[in-house]
Parts: structure tokens; C-alpha cells; sequence
């Protein structure tokens, strides 16, 4: 039988050592050792270590047991959007980017429709300065790129 403890603290602690894991999160080592090995980490271990190596609980606490993927509402936002209309996707969308009219948003190209959104700005001004504080110069060469990369 798979340890859902071991293998998620595992995952996490990457080369750290379970005595690190417990000294980063302030609990003693043979406490840790005891959860782990027994498959039992409580609730409090969980979020510990999730906001030491800086992951997010909900997902952490469904991995370990604590919650079901019904109760932290991971399928619902999923199924919600396979039995969403195309009318309603778009309606949704429109209203989180704040078009004001949909009346011709289903005969144009979208980027008719977004070219009313004003409040969507580049996150990096339009000066060479502002562009070289949050990029920098790669080494990397793109000559042999194409234009068939799929993530």
C-alpha cells in the first residue's frame, strides 16, 4: 500500500531532509517522522509545509486526504465550464475584460470586440528602461526556432 504522506512530502521537500523539513517548520523531527510513517499528517503539518516551501494548501490537503476534490471545489469550476454554452463562455469573458456591449461580439473578430477594453495595459512601459528592468539579454539562439512549439 502507497504512503500518501511519504510521497507527498517527498514531492515537496525536494533535497531537503525530513529533519530540515521539520526545523523549517518549527515542529520536532520525531513528531514528523511519526505522521509520515504511520500516513497519518495532520492538517496543521500540511499547511506548515505548504507555507514554508511556499505551495498552495488546497490542493496539498486534497493530495493528503484532508479534503475531497468535491469539497475544495476542484471539479466544479471544470464542470461548471463543459456545461457552459459558448453564449455564456463569452458573456463571461466579456464581463471580467468589461466590454460594454455584446450586441456584435458574435459578427466580429475578437479583436474588434477588445479593441474597446480600456483598462488593459502592457505590464512594462514603453520606454527601453522600463522593458530592461524585467527582461534581460539571453544567450540562447533562436535562429533555428519555429513556429511549431506546442506547450
Amino acid at each position: 500500500m502507497v504512503n500518501v504522506s511519504m510521497k507527498w512530502i517527498d514531492e515537496v521537500r525536494g533535497k531537503d531532509s525530513i529533519r530540515e523539513v521539520a526545523r523549517r517548520v518549527g515542529m520536532n523531527q520525531g513528531t514528523l517522522n511519526r505522521q509520515i510513517n504511520l500516513d497519518q499528517l495532520s492538517f496543521e503539518t500540511v499547511r506548515a509545509v505548504c507555507r514554508e516551501y511556499e505551495l498552495p494548501v488546497i490542493p496539498a490537503l486534497v493530495s493528503t486526504g484532508h479534503l475531497s476534490r468535491e469539497d475544495a471545489g476542484i471539479d466544479a469550476a471544470a464542470t461548471a465550464l463543459r456545461s457552459a454554452t459558448d453564449e455564456q463562455i463569452v458573456e463571461e469573458v466579456a464581463r471580467r475584460l468589461r466590454v460594454s456591449s455584446m450586441d456584435t461580439a458574435y459578427d466580429v473578430p475578437v479583436s474588434e470586440v477588445l479593441g474597446n477594453v480600456t483598462h488593459m495595459r502592457p505590464n512594462v512601459g514603453g520606454n527601453d528602461q522600463a522593458l530592461g528592468e524585467v527582461a534581460f539579454e539571453s544567450d540562447i539562439d533562436h535562429s533555428q526556432d519555429t513556429d511549431d512549439y506546442h506547450p
